[in-house]
């Protein structure tokens, strides 16, 4: 896996520290928390972020899971955000962070966005790990983020490309021939 990479972006070590500062500020941000914080994470690629993120917040929780897809196979150019399976949790009057890996062109923020506003959550946030600003529309917004990147297509700590380097523990960017072969 290692041979595959062009370079890496963000460590290991500056994703976990991130990752620790992120939560802090997202446990500060709910000082009249009701009951319990219901987190929508976004499948597959936010689940590594998901882990860490929740293990550093000391308060009490729900997880509600969804699937979206917007790249299918050896692409990495997003085909548009579609709903694969629905939320398995009842958000209604709950404060809900969604917890997504990047925000990129918005699809996938806006349609979940606007699924879950239908179901009339107290309050709804969101948490990314990653933001490409130069992509980001205006129409969608992001209270927390982990980093901020170029745009490149990148992978690892649960991003893919044709479902292979999830493990990775860097966010990194593949050599071009890798992407080539797909």
């Amino acid at each position: 896996m290692d041979h595959d990479i062009e370079r890496i972006l963000i460590s290991r070590e500056q994703i976990a520290a991130r990752v620790h500062e992120l939560a802090g500020e997202i446990v500060v941000s709910y000082p009249n928390l009701h009951d319990r914080i219901t987190i929508v994470t976004i499948l597959s690629g936010s689940i590594i972020f998901l882990a860490d993120l929740i293990r550093q917040m000391p308060i009490k929780m729900e997880i509600g899971l969804i699937t979206v897809s917007s790249y299918s196979g050896a692409t990495t150019e997003s085909r548009g955000a579609r709903l694969m399976k629905d939320l398995n949790v009842d958000i209604r009057d709950r404060d809900v962070l969604i917890v997504d890996d990047i925000f990129d062109t918005g699809g996938t923020l806006r349609l979940v966005k606007g699924l879950l506003e239908e179901r009339r959550p107290r309050s709804l946030k969101t948490a990314v790990l990653l933001r490409k600003r130069a992509k980001n529309p205006p129409d969608v917004s992001v209270e927390f983020v982990g980093f901020d990147i170029e745009d490149r297509f990148v992978v690892g700590y649960g991003l893919d490309f044709n479902d292979q380097y999830r493990n990775c523990p860097h966010i990194a960017v593949l050599k071009p021939e890798v992407y080539a072969t797909g």
